[in-house]
């Protein structure tokens, strides 16, 4: 009868058991989060569960596990972990932690809201179909930016052009315009169902995600009958203070 491997055996036993109940210290990108191992390895093959389980896992100078990224929307990532709960604001930024951290049944949860929907499959289809729409978002603010010099307000006229036959009547129209040719920001035509005024929510709304407070109003002029009957002019009002 062989005598047991008290060696072998005293390295087995000093291995540190990890309990699902043991509070795991998180540094994301500076951001300093607390919460269990259970609840960080609630989806185990997720890319999170990998980053604190594997051999490539990182610590900083307090002993907190460290990921080098902006933490500041995991507290919704770690909601959901906790209580399966979805975020109510913040979707779009929420649903890129998910994907980074390869959580799929959030992910999938997150696309399959109402406020998801619209703006993925609705709003940014329609805008795939508007001809240089994100170019002329930068063409407007940098504009904008340039007016703004010991002025309140910034003024820039946006023509918006729903048909093809609009546009065959741009060049009359603009030369009765009280504006530079090319001080004008054109969008369209586009062949989706979406309206002029559709469109012009969509501008003002990427215009405020970027942290620019402005309002629009039809731009009109009296130069004439014709000039008034095409109604193509908005005003933005950019205001700086």
């Amino acid at each position: 009868m062989s005598l047991p491997d008290y060696k072998t055996i005293g390295k087995q036993s000093s291995a540190p058991v990890q309990s699902k109940s043991q509070v795991v210290r998180l540094n994301i990108g500076g951001h300093v989060f607390s919460t269990t191992l259970g609840t960080i390895r609630k989806f185990p093959n997720s890319t999170l569960a990998e980053l604190i389980n594997g051999s490539s896992k990182r610590m900083d100078s307090e002993g907190r596990y460290f990921i080098d990224r902006d933490g500041t929307h995991f507290t919704h990532i770690l909601e959901y972990l906790r209580t399966e709960k979805l975020p109510s604001e913040h979707l779009q930024e929420v649903h890129k932690e998910a994907l980074y951290y390869d959580i799929k049944p959030l992910v999938k949860a997150i696309e399959e809201t109402p406020q998801f929907f619209g703006e993925t499959v609705g709003r940014q289809q329609f805008l795939a179909r508007v001809p240089n729409y994100r170019e002329n978002l930068e063409v407007i603010v940098r504009v904008a930016r340039a007016e703004a010099i010991a002025s309140r307000h910034s003024n820039i006229i946006v023509c918006v052009l729903r048909t093809e036959d609009d546009l065959s009547r741009y060049n009359d129209a603009i030369d009765s315009l009280d504006a530079p040719r090319e001080s004008v920001v054109s969008f369209g035509p586009w062949k989706a169902p979406a309206s002029v005024e559709d469109l012009l929510d969509c501008v003002k709304m990427d215009i405020e995600a970027k942290g620019y407070k402005v309002k629009i109003q039809a731009h009109s002029v009296d130069k004439g009958f014709l000039f008034k009957s095409y109604g193509f002019f908005y005003k933005l009002i950019f205001t700086w203070w």
